[in-house]
């Protein structure tokens, strides 16, 4: 398009006038800067004042929650340390699968664990399981084992 061509359109469009459904008409002239009109919309300002509200409710949880959380802790810390225990345990073992998984991927290391395993199943059986006195010893040291974990006095 050249710029005579352009110019029929720009005639046009400096002389329009518009109707936007309001008892006025709007002129529309291109040529001339104008202001925009800001229409007041009560759902606007309804819903930033809900949005506030919301806002503050999680600023003041934010405020209380270090406190309750310290309280609520204080009183089931052994269950909580517990749970959070089995927790990290299971994931423990997730990710040890998840690793032993991808190793047994890789040929050869599925037949070196196994050789490794049956290897310390041999040195177990001769070490402890083998004669009288080695047994005792291992039953002994499985009893310390389990004082220790139950807590209990050897």
């Amino acid at each position: 398009m050249n710029n005579t061509e352009l110019e029929p359109m720009a005639a046009t469009a400096t002389e329009t006038t518009t109707d936007v459904s309001s008892p006025a008409a709007l002129d529309v002239n291109a040529d001339t800067p104008g202001t925009l009109l800001k229409l007041e919309n009560s759902d606007q300002t309804f819903a930033n004042s809900e949005w506030q509200e919301q806002l503050e409710k999680a600023l003041q949880f934010l405020v209380v929650f270090p406190d309750h959380f310290g309280s609520v802790f204080g009183e089931y810390r052994k269950p909580m340390t517990t749970v959070g225990l089995i927790l990290a345990a299971g994931l423990g073992i997730a990710v040890a699968d998840g690793v032993l998984a991808r190793l047994n991927a890789i040929p050869l290391f599925a037949p070196t664990f196994e050789l490794v395993g049956l290897g310390f199943t041999g040195w177990v059986v001769v070490r402890y399981l083998l004669y009288a006195d080695t047994r005792n010893e291992l039953l002994q040291e499985l009893d310390r084992v389990k004082a220790r974990i139950l807590g209990k006095a050897s």
